[in-house]
């Protein structure tokens, strides 16, 4: 008798913590707590979004076809997509890790009287979500913040605040790739008949212009070619696919550059083809330098940043001879 009491009383108290359990999770949802998000918006409805820091504005948005983001300048350049990544999606919901208080008598104390940062998101029907972020808490862990309309005081992860801030501080122009200098072995020019090959020395670092007789390059200039050759801007996404190269140079290309990486990276290829109709622009297509997906992209690339990377192949600047400088 005793033990089926008791199995009846564990049973009722399973039944009894269960419903429990889910109607405090229901009643959770259904509350929609506003203290758990700053804000909530619909990523793919984001179009456009402002971003002031300590004064200074970058704003970004996206072509009406919904392929490319773009940082606004003279002229608008799409953004490096390897670092811009899931940026839309940081920005439609982040998340509070605090609510402080619900007013905030003196927003100039925590730094949101101004705000460090201002941000504005946008979506396609025009709605406008404002929130500010303030100064680091005392132990660095959280930033303080507010949403534009809302007297609450919060904190966000400071990681999550200076992401947002970055996106001023260090926007990410757009770059045909980016590569650790650390891992490159070799870089090799092809120009019609001729071939321009520059190789590293084991255990020195040294650098050298391959050939029967290899002549050392000069050190500082190569230093600024290898920084020029890290991450090459890109200035313009002219077409998504490539349907006849020869109309651009590209079949053959007017200049072939390799980069030879050690560790199993892959190597980087890049073709350069011909000066745009405007004059102001060479055409690019990145042929190789990913394993995880193909660049079928045509790009343009101003002629005063390709034509000082065509120049180590025509003119390079060796040790103790003048030839080619990168310009900034």
């Amino acid at each position: 008798m005793n033990l089926r009491l008791s199995i009846l009383l564990v049973v009722v108290l399973v039944i009894f913590g269960g419903t429990f359990l889910i109607l405090r999770f229901t009643d959770h949802n259904d509350r929609g707590d506003p203290r758990i998000w700053l804000y909530r918006i619909n990523e793919g409805s984001i179009v456009k979004f402002e971003v002031v820091h300590q004064g200074e504005a970058v704003n970004y948005y996206r072509d009406p076809a919904g392929r490319t983001w773009y940082i606004e300048g003279d002229p608008d350049v799409p953004v490096f997509q390897q670092r811009w990544g899931g940026t839309p999606l940081l920005l439609s919901g982040p998340g509070v890790t605090r609510p402080l208080s619900d007013t905030i008598d003196n927003p100039a104390e925590f730094g949101l009287d101004p705000p460090e940062t201002a941000v504005t998101v946008i979506d396609r029907d025009g709605n406008e979500v404002q929130f500010h972020l303030g100064i680091p808490t005392p132990d660095n862990k959280n930033q303080y913040a507010r949403l534009v309309g809302d007297d609450t005081l919060f904190t966000v992860a400071f990681e999550w605040a200076q992401v947002v801030n970055r996106l001023v501080i260090d926007p990410p122009v757009g770059r045909l790739y980016d590569i650790d200098l650390r891992t490159v072995l070799l870089v090799q020019f092809f120009r019609g008949d001729d071939t321009t090959r520059y190789v590293i020395e084991d255990g020195t670092g040294r650098w050298f212009l391959d050939g029967e007789t290899p002549k050392p390059v000069d050190p500082g200039a190569w230093a600024e070619s290898l920084l020029m050759l890290k991450n090459p801007r890109m200035d313009q996404i002219i077409a998504y696919d490539i349907d006849d190269p020869t109309l651009y140079g590209l079949e053959p290309p007017d200049t072939v550059v390799v980069i030879v990486r050690q560790g199993g990276e892959p190597a980087i290829e890049f073709h350069i083809g011909d000066v745009t109709p405007d004059g102001d622009h060479r055409y690019v297509s990145v042929i190789a330098g990913s394993l995880e997906s193909k660049d079928t992209n045509l790009y343009g690339v101003l002629t005063s940043r390709i034509d000082q990377i065509i120049a180590l192949a025509t003119d390079p600047a060796l040790e103790g001879e003048a030839g080619a400088t990168p310009q900034s």
